[in-house]
């Protein structure tokens, strides 16, 4: 008996399901794979930055009479940092405001002295913010609120401050 094609039966073969299969697996993968890449770059963006605002934060102070301040604060949209000559409180954060610079969006995670401690919250009532302030070559204890700086990304860094010395160094 010979098998006869009807006209208007069209349709699609198991090989062909496999093919879509495989080429929908490839293209997932490799755009997972290409985010895991920008998380890393974000994170390293974020303590490159960080390292070069302690360093310029440092230059500033032994070169000038008065004090600055480094704070790293959270917002609504992400992660900022702003030096200001000025010694905020915790509830005199009004200053803390978009016009700082931005270090990251919300996926990446700033936390203050462990891994495991107080993320930063918003400004506005009790908001937590990290100050950091050096008095001539050393970290101004009165003034700076942590030893350690937390970024949670991928992969995680901590930013030790030595006070004593004035030092600051990355670990992964």
């Amino acid at each position: 008996m010979k098998k006869r094609k009807l006209l208007g039966q069209n349709g699609i073969t198991l090989v062909e399901i496999i093919i879509v299969i495989a080429i929908i697996g490839i293209l997932a993968s490799t755009s997972v794979m290409m985010i895991g890449h920008l998380h890393y770059a974000n994170t390293q963006k974020v303590v490159r930055t960080l390292d070069s605002s302690l360093d310029a934060l440092q230059v500033r102070t032994m070169s000038k009479a008065g004090s600055s301040y480094l704070y790293i604060y959270k917002l609504d949209n992400g992660y900022y940092t702003r030096v200001l000559s000025d010694n905020l409180g915790s509830f005199d954060d009004t200053k803390l405001t978009s016009d700082g610079t931005k270090l990251c969006n919300n996926t990446i995670k700033i936390r203050k002295d462990s891994s495991t401690g107080e993320e930063l919250t918003e400004p506005g009532a009790g908001g937590t913010f990290i100050k950091i302030a050096y008095k001539k070559t050393a970290f101004y204890d009165d003034c700076t609120n942590v030893n350690a700086i937390y970024i949670d990304g991928v992969p995680a860094y901590t930013i030790r401050l030595v006070k004593d010395t004035g030092r600051h160094f990355t670990e992964q």
